[in-house]
């Protein structure tokens, strides 16, 4: 009787992957160079001030050991990464070196002045706004099985209607509507492109991406400048009696322009939507298994169709932002690739609703804290000259590549995403 043998699997503690080595290797050079700033970058014995309006000062720390310190900590998680026994511990471990990290940079660039804090938090929630209303967008599309990459031409065609609308009707909430249903429009084109003629769906939000910046210039260089229309103002900023006074999450939450709000409320209600109500349960079987979405009953490509036109009314608010609410006017490419940072804070967040707002509210702190940084000019130590406002501006674009290539952890798309489906 031949007997035989079986091997053990042996523990996969020592089986890293490629992402595992760049990751660890990337959160080592950012805790050697949080401590190079600690020991050149700052003033021995400087203090890092953190105040409210209200309050005064919130707290002051030491800026050079609180860099050693979430410098060794960074040093911490690269080690940690490469041990694969611990588990989900290492994804808890990489978030938390992501807001050290962040925290660290507002310390460095404070050393030795002082900072409002929840100004910056307010800043920060602001330039995250156009993208988590694009990321929700884009996630009602692929979550439905539609690639959605033309979230920057919504945006950007949103954008021009708002000013249009603005303009003709005297009232921006017309605004807001008329981007709503300009972005509606350029995800209607999408999904007819997608659904009913099966082009490929990268192609198609190519198209749309291209077609929007060509017919922007057009109708606002032709029609809105000549009439002077181009120009109706935006929106001031709404304050919540009582509520706006409270400390620190007064002037956050309750003292901001409409977009946030509408945003705000869109960040509930699509999560909701989505995984607490039967339409969304069927709108995500259409995008994981439409032909078992199909066996049941449920109409696979008219779901597609709603959902990606749902998704470009979103993305049209998030156009709306960058016209009616921060300009008050339109500018030829104003949403400056956010359409595409949005996509990226879409996969960073798993395709879900909150987690995309957490990967926007971090592309829209490296964008506020690149404007702080211009403000104040820290000094970097050896060259002992500003950081360059170019690389400063290439700051949120860098993060956004860094985050989609799988540092903090890995993002699964819905299966039957891209797929066009035919009813048999």
């Amino acid at each position: 009787m031949a007997v035989q043998s079986t091997t053990a699997d042996r523990p996969r503690t020592l089986a890293l992957e490629p992402k595992d080595l760049l990751v660890s290797a990337l959160m080592a050079s950012i805790g050697v160079m949080l401590m190079l700033l600690a020991g050149f970058g700052v003033q021995p014995g400087a203090r890092a001030a953190f105040t409210d309006q209200i309050i005064g000062t919130l707290f002051t720390l030491p800026a050079p050991e609180t860099l050693y310190v979430i410098g060794g900590f960074c040093l911490l998680v690269a080690g940690a990464r490469l041990y694969r026994g611990l588990g989900s511990l290492r994804t808890v471990l990489s978030w938390l070196a992501v807001f050290f990290v962040a925290f660290a940079f507002l310390v460095w660039m404070t050393s030795g002045t002082s900072l409002n804090l929840p100004g910056m938090l307010q800043a920060t929630l602001l330039a995250a706004t156009p993208l988590t209303l694009g990321a929700m967008a884009g996630i009602l599309c692929e979550r439905s099985g539609i690639i959605n990459i033309a979230i920057e031409g919504m945006m950007l065609t949103a954008a021009f209607a708002a000013i249009a609308f603005t303009s003709i009707f005297g009232s921006m909430w017309m605004g807001i509507l008329g981007a709503c249903l300009a972005g509606g429009l350029m995800a209607a084109v999408h999904a007819v492109l997608s659904i009913k003629y099966q082009v490929d769906q990268i192609v198609s939000g190519t198209v749309i991406n291209i077609l929007a910046v060509g017919a922007t210039r057009f109708l606002n260089l032709r029609l809105l400048e000549p009439a002077g229309m181009s120009t109706p103002g935006h929106f001031g900023s709404y304050r919540v009696p009582v509520l706006a006074d409270i400390p620190i999450i007064g002037p956050l939450l309750f003292d901001n322009q409409p977009t946030v709000f509408i945003m705000l409320i869109l960040l509930v209600l699509v999560n909701y939507l989505i995984f607490a109500t039967p339409w969304g349960l069927r709108m995500r079987a259409c995008g994981e298994h439409p032909r078992a979405a199909d066996t049941v009953g449920v109409h696979v490509n008219r779901m597609r169709y709603i959902s990606v036109i749902i998704g470009g009314m979103i993305a049209g608010i998030g156009g709306a932002y960058f016209s009616i609410g921060v300009v008050g006017t339109f500018e030829d490419g104003m949403t400056r690739g956010q359409g595409f940072v949005a996509l990226a804070a879409m996969i960073f967040g798993n395709w879900n609703p909150t987690g995309g707002f957490l990967a926007a509210l971090l592309f829209g702190f490296a964008d506020a804290l690149q404007v702080k940084m211009q403000i104040l000019r820290p000094i970097l130590p050896f060259l002992n000259t500003p950081i360059p406002p170019e690389f400063l501006q290439a700051a949120p674009y860098i993060l956004t590549i860094i985050v989609v290539a799988g540092v903090v952890g890995r993002s699964m798309a819905p299966a039957a995403e891209g797929k066009p489906y035919e009813k048999q």
